[in-house]
């Protein structure tokens, strides 16, 4: 395990880590404050990719997988409020507010199986947790089972 000591990637799922940030500009200063708030608590490196675990100010933890092509291919998340899923997911973000605005019966979860997204997310009040990623950036060797 390697502590990292500089702010997280905020990288979108299809992207190159720091995508997320820097495709928006003109961010306001809230959301810069959220962004500077946040602290990467740790990289872990596997054969072939790499995930960022990291810890946002409302306690959520969010992972961001990379591979070695320097490209997100999948995210987790797991704390007591959902992350901003449309900075995590980028362009893949309106798949998710459309499988969201169907109605659901029962508890709020939302799944998405695609050639293009495969996404789980659920929970109630102070316990959320999902994961989403691109079937196509898989690499070699790495399996939905191993995105947790």
């Amino acid at each position: 395990m390697l502590l990292a000591q500089s702010l997280p990637a905020f990288a979108a799922l299809g992207g190159a880590p720091g995508a997320a940030q820097a495709s928006n500009p003109q961010a306001s200063s809230t959301q810069a404050d959220s962004v500077r708030a946040k602290v990467a608590a740790r990289v872990t490196n596997y054969n072939g990719y790499s995930v960022s675990e990291t810890l946002e100010p409302s306690g959520t933890t969010v992972k961001e997988y990379v591979s070695a092509d320097n490209i997100v291919f999948a995210v987790s998340w797991q704390g007591p409020s959902m992350p901003n899923l449309q900075q995590l997911l980028g362009s893949y973000s309106e798949q998710y507010v459309a499988a969201a605005s169907v109605p659901h019966a029962g508890r709020r979860a939302v799944a998405i199986q695609s050639d293009q997204l495969v996404l789980r997310s659920g929970g109630h009040m102070r316990s959320f947790a999902g994961s989403a990623y691109v079937p196509a950036l898989l690499p070699q060797g790495v399996t939905p089972d191993d995105i947790r």
